[in-house]
């Protein structure tokens, strides 16, 4: 009777030792799956800011985007317009003939040009240029941008 009990005693401890085993190692991984579970809230939320980061930036790009074709169609239309300027003369025969009109004409252009580039590139408008209301006095390679009173009658 003794080894029966003796067994049963063995078999209840080692059972018992069994039972706290499983529950220590249960613990033990419930420990690592909150640390995994903290991480994982952590990485969530940092995609979601990347995701909204992202969804401006997209935004920001498409506006981007529109205002270029806004700026690519205005520059068609200004090729547009010095293709039938060009057109209408036969700037090479005109040269031959009357070299020194030529010369004012383009060196006149050219600096018009140039003013438009410095304007575009952040110069400030000078006074003459906010105070052009006539187009024979306006810069005539970019008139709006150069001279954006054009046409406006000034009150006396």
């Amino acid at each position: 009777m003794i080894k029966v009990v003796l067994i049963l005693i063995l078999l209840m401890g080692s059972g018992g030792y069994g039972a706290y085993a499983w529950i220590t190692k249960l613990q033990d991984d419930n420990k690592v799956l909150q640390v995994n579970q903290s991480k994982l809230e952590g990485a969530v939320a940092e995609q979601e800011v990347a995701i909204k980061q992202q969804a401006v930036n997209a935004a920001q790009i498409q506006a981007a985007n529109s205002e270029l074709r806004e700026q690519q169609t205005a520059l068609q239309k200004d090729k547009k317009n010095l293709a039938k300027k060009l057109g209408r003369h036969e700037l090479d025969i005109l040269a031959q003939n009357k070299p020194g009109l030529v010369e004012k004409i383009i060196n006149r252009a050219s600096k018009n040009e140039l003013r438009c580039f410095e304007i575009q590139t952040g110069s400030p408008l000078t006074h003459d240029e906010l105070a052009v209301r006539k187009k024979s006095l306006s810069n005539n390679e970019c008139p709006k941008l150069a001279n954006p009173n054009l046409g406006i009658e000034e009150d006396s």
